[in-house]
């Protein structure tokens, strides 16, 4: 029996978290953000592509009684969300779930004060595109708080693999270059007056192979994931020969987030 598009997106989302899981920081990226990011009340909120909704478990309690409307392509994810957030609704004045393409933004001219978009601006057809209508829907003084990464994103695993076959894609790199750490802030200069700019300052130490594999399968598309899958021995073998070297698997997180400003 096929397994339905929400099972299949959810064992995504919780195979990406469960490989942070072994993150030595003292803080989990979400967290981090949500202490780095001004505090707000009251405001109008909009996120796009919310995903299953866990960063506001950390970030509710900092923008108590805000109008929160959560946005994604599929309502599957949607619906995960609504899970994840339902014990936080008494903390919110409203939420609404909205099926939203970030393409094509159906929202009013300077409706919303904040605007957020996390890991996920690298997708748009047209970044830039999708940034002008995020500033046309801001009001005056609003922000936008837009995370991505930079294109040495777990470099380590993609140095593994690469000692096999060299021509390997690497999803970091290519979303990277579309909109990363290292090119995000020329691109947001062109719609936004101001910016500040955040680096997380992170690793993880991951004390079984399992959770690696998974990611690089269920996480990385297309070209990757099948040569993962048909070179299992190789890849398995290599991880192994790291874990019994060190006792872990080191990896390095290279992620961070933008706050631009709306004048």
């Amino acid at each position: 029996m096929k397994q339905s598009s929400e099972v299949l997106i959810e064992d995504e989302i919780q195979t990406r978290v469960r490989l942070y899981d072994f993150s030595t920081g003292k803080q989990t990226f979400f967290q981090w953000i949500a202490g780095m990011v001004p505090a707000c009340e009251g405001k109008r909120v909009l996120e796009l592509g919310c995903g299953n909704g866990a960063i506001w478990r950390d970030l509710m309690p900092r923008w108590p009684n805000c109008d929160l409307t959560l946005t994604d392509i599929a309502d599957d994810v949607l619906a995960a969300a609504r899970e994840t957030l339902a014990p936080l609704s008494d903390m919110a004045n409203s939420i609404e779930y909205l099926p939203t393409d970030f393409n094509n933004l159906p929202f009013a001219d300077a409706s919303y004060d904040i605007v957020i978009a996390n890991h996920n601006l690298y997708y748009a057809q047209d970044v830039s595109s999708v940034l002008a209508s995020i500033a046309r829907i801001l009001k005056p003084g609003g922000m936008l708080v837009c995370s991505t990464i930079g294109e040495d994103h777990l470099h380590e695993l993609v140095s593994t693999l690469r000692q096999f076959s060299d021509d390997l894609p690497w999803g970091a790199e290519a979303w990277a270059g579309k909109f990363g750490l290292d090119n995000g802030a020329k691109q947001l200069f062109k719609h936004f007056a101001r910016l500040d700019q955040f680096e997380y300052d992170n690793n993880l130490h991951v004390n079984s192979i399992e959770p690696v594999i998974s990611y690089l399968k269920k996480t990385m598309k297309g070209a990757l994931s099948e040569w993962v899958c048909d070179n299992m021995a190789l890849v398995t073998e290599a991880l192994e020969q790291t874990m019994n070297s060190k006792g872990y698997i080191r990896l390095t997180p290279h992620s961070g987030f933008f706050v631009a400003y709306k004048v």
